[in-house]
């Protein structure tokens, strides 16, 4: 079970991947239906997951909140890498196939873009898309990115190469 709540929504909350979540992100960086949107290709085995998030302090599980019930993880919301000290960051997040389509994804970026925009200072958050990947272009541009562009050939979908599109959302866009 996840640790204590980092900040909560209606649906979801976000908390700090602790030792015992390893699991679970190991079991979805590996699912197919996870790993070809992230263009991850990477095998990750336990230790692979605990080198991964040794040093990162932008990474959240997202958890399905109950009344009822303890809360589930269901998927992950981080910057997958940052660049300068708190300038810019680069988005990544992914849910469990099992949970996808109930909008966890989009509150629990939203808690994330608020986090890294009014408390830590982020001046600007990219994201990176597969052109095949309409439910996750579709949530950035629900949340306010802007389409800077697109990388021609730059992942591979099922043995073929295909575009990305580049994502932005500045600082002022967001807090405005």
């Amino acid at each position: 079970m996840p640790g204590p709540a980092f900040t909560t929504g209606d649906t979801v909350s976000l908390h700090p991947i602790e030792p015992e979540d390893h699991e679970f992100v190991q079991r979805g960086r590996n699912d197919p239906d996870v790993r070809v949107p992230l263009t991850d290709t990477t095998i990750r085995t336990l230790s692979d997951v605990e080198e991964m998030l040794e040093d990162e302090e932008y990474h959240f599980v997202i958890c399905s909140n109950s009344e009822d019930e303890d809360p589930e993880p269901v998927g992950v919301v981080a910057f997958g890498y940052v660049s300068g000290h708190a300038d810019r960051g680069s988005l990544m997040y992914w849910v469990a196939p099992e949970h996808q389509g109930n909008g966890y994804v989009t509150e629990a970026t939203e808690l994330f873009l608020d986090y890294a925009f009014r408390e830590c200072g982020f001046h600007k958050v990219t994201a990176r898309v597969n052109v095949s990947n309409e439910p996750s272009a579709a949530v950035l541009e629900s949340l306010g990115f802007v389409q800077e562009g697109r990388r021609r050939k730059e992942s591979v979908v099922d043995g073929e190469r295909e575009d990305m599109f580049t994502y932005g959302l500045l600082a002022d866009e967001w807090l405005h």
